[in-house]
């Protein structure tokens, strides 16, 4: 039977006019590893990760396949360019070569779009007879039964950050671990609902243990959107892990802070952090966004809730809607320390291409470019109302260096004794580790979720 050389590459984020490497970066792929576990065995498979590995590009290969986001499709382009000119096939897919088709379609031989699970056999089965097709389109969304392990055993073992001793006993990197897809909401500035759509797809839980058993003693990341979207399911889920030691991160929607079971199980299941979007203060903004769900509850009541079961939250918020103003910025940042908030991500408004966002900005005439490698969060890519975007860059990086300013995280930390508490004290000194990391970064106007630790 012949065998394939098939490389998958996960590009880089150009910056500066060159791609952003780092030391080790904070997390390994999910993306590649799975893709790499879908590919038949009659392909050799190799991964190389562009934030942290060099790219052979005279490497003896039949086949290249590239996903990325879309900050990475500058790079994507470049790469794809690159093994086009010796005559390899390229193959790219992924949210951001999805996003923005028409940018990439000309650099690759084949353009994947949408979920991969049905796309991807045909086109290398396709590629094998000689007639791979200029794109493949999922038509339909992926049930999520019966997904493989991913490969992390293709990934350099030493390119990834291991996880700190509280979150973990085993020295091993951060483990990403999708359960759901999909997202209830319809958030104008977010894809997922978009592409992954609004009904919530769940994947088997025992597949999920299944593959959570075969990392034991590590920090598992819940790359779900959502994991709480589905309660019921949720806490079926928090039972079933619950036997298994781990400790874990995933993504809540405030909403769960309406459900002290749902919460208290998350946390006996080993939830030390969740991630809430926040996103804004202003009641009149997250009504814009249609996010007024947020409004329900105070932000106050959001976070006890929380913290009650034993859970520290981080704080996701976004500066750059319409009507911020250096006073607003400040206020937002006077109250997350005044609710001792221990750990932020902070981001600016990006018009990503296939949400409401981006049409209303392009509707407007008030996108200022389309190099992709800039709408990552932390540039101003639109004209912002009443702020320039320059200014308004300046006040994002303001903001975050006063959060983390060591005042600020005094105040905000002034709460050590609640969390001293038998079982208590890991989510408290994991996240104030992260706010030593974070703040590294940010006095280098680096953005901590940029991937990792840069080169120097």
């Amino acid at each position: 039977m012949k065998t394939y050389k098939l490389l998958l590459i996960k590009p880089a984020q150009i910056l500066g006019g060159r791609p952003m490497k780092f030391r080790t970066a904070y997390i390994a792929t999910r993306a590649l590893p799975y893709l790499a576990a879908l590919t038949p065995s009659d392909f050799e498979v190799s991964i190389v990760d562009d934030n942290i590995d060099e790219i052979d590009f005279d490497a003896p290969v039949d086949l290249v396949g590239i996903t990325s986001l879309l900050p990475q499709v500058p790079r994507l382009i470049q790469i794809a360019d690159a093994f086009r000119e010796r005559g390899v096939p390229v193959v790219a897919g992924g949210v951001g070569a999805s996003s923005v088709p028409d940018a990439v379609r000309p650099h690759v031989d084949c353009l994947v779009v949408g979920e991969g699970e049905t796309t991807w056999p045909q086109a290398l089965a396709d590629f094998k007879a000689g007639r791979l097709q200029p794109e493949y389109r999922s038509d339909t969304f992926f049930s999520m039964e019966n997904m493989p392990a991913p490969r992390f055993d293709l990934l350099n073992p030493n390119g990834y950050m291991r996880a700190t001793r509280v979150a973990s006993c085993s020295g091993l990197s951060r483990i990403p671990i999708e359960t759901s897809r999909g997202c209830p909401h319809n958030c104008s500035f977010c894809y997922v609902s978009r592409f992954f759509g609004r009904r919530m797809r769940l994947r088997p839980i025992e597949d999920v243990v299944r593959e959570v058993e075969r990392f034991p003693g590590a920090y598992i990341l819940f790359v779900d959107d959502n994991i709480g979207a589905v309660p019921q399911r949720a806490k079926a889920l928090f039972r079933a892990l619950t036997p298994l030691g781990i400790r874990w991160f995933g993504q809540f929607s405030t909403l769960a802070a309406d459900d002290p079971e749902l919460l208290d199980l998350a946390a006996a299941s080993g939830c030390m952090n969740a991630f809430i979007g926040v996103e804004s203060v202003s009641a009149e903004t997250l009504a814009s966004v249609h996010k007024s769900f947020n409004l329900k509850r105070s932000l106050a009541a959001t976070l006890g809730a929380f913290r009650r079961a034993g859970i520290d939250p981080h704080v996701s918020l976004i500066f750059g809607f319409d009507g911020e103003t250096p006073e607003t910025v400040r206020h937002t940042i006077d109250e997350m320390v005044a609710l001792k908030v221990h750990l932020m991500y902070a981001s600016i408004l990006t018009p990503l291409p296939g949400t409401e966002l981006h049409e209303q900005m392009e509707r407007e005439g008030r996108l200022l470019h389309q190099d992709y490698s800039l709408y990552d969060t932390f540039h101003a890519v639109f004209r912002t109302m009443p702020l320039e975007p320059a200014t308004l860059e300046d006040l994002y990086w303001q903001a975050n260096a006063r959060f983390y300013a060591t005042p600020n995280v005094l105040r905000r930390y002034a709460d050590a004794v609640r969390w001293m508490r038998p079982g208590r004290f890991r989510p408290y000194v994991h996240n104030l580790i992260g706010n030593l990391y974070f703040r590294k970064l940010i006095e280098r106007r680096i953005h901590p979720l940029s991937g990792g630790i840069p080169r120097d």
